[in-house]
């Protein structure tokens, strides 16, 4: 009986990974998603906008992708997981710790203070809320 609960658990514990690598995979879209998002506002607002400027907008958001892989395998990850260990985990925390490790990985590897500091942290951000809903969806 012992041994059937500690297969069942180390089984359960497979399933939480795999679902955990999936949401993070799926998290790493925020980059394109932000460039599409802010590509189309200056497209739309400014009077001679060409599409040189939404491709140029959308490449700078996917060259700072590092910034949101860093923050999501430094941050957001392992504070998931230490949340999931004391059965702690809100999603204000998590974001709150999405918020800051992009704003300190923005910082030191980007921008101090410029427009990108604000899109790398937003970015970052918005990988920990898609984390968070797709972890939500795939383990229902």
């Amino acid at each position: 009986m012992n041994s059937a609960a500690i297969n069942k658990a180390k089984g359960q514990h497979k399933v939480e990974n795999a679902v955990l690598i999936k949401s993070v995979i799926y998290s790493l879209i925020s980059p394109l998603l932000i460039g599409i998002l802010i590509g189309l506002y200056y497209v739309l607002t400014l009077e001679n906008a060409t599409s040189q400027i939404f491709f140029n907008i959308i490449m700078t958001a996917i060259s700072n992708a590092h910034i949101v892989g860093l923050t999501m395998g430094c941050f957001v990850v392992p504070g998931y997981l230490f949340l999931f260990k004391l059965n702690k985990i809100t999603y204000w925390a998590i974001l709150t710790i999405a918020l800051l490790g992009g704003a300190l990985f923005s910082f030191i590897f980007s921008a101090t203070s410029s427009m990108i500091f604000f899109v790398n942290t937003l970015m970052s951000l918005t990988a920990a809320g898609i984390f968070l809903n797709c972890l939500r969806r795939f383990t229902k």
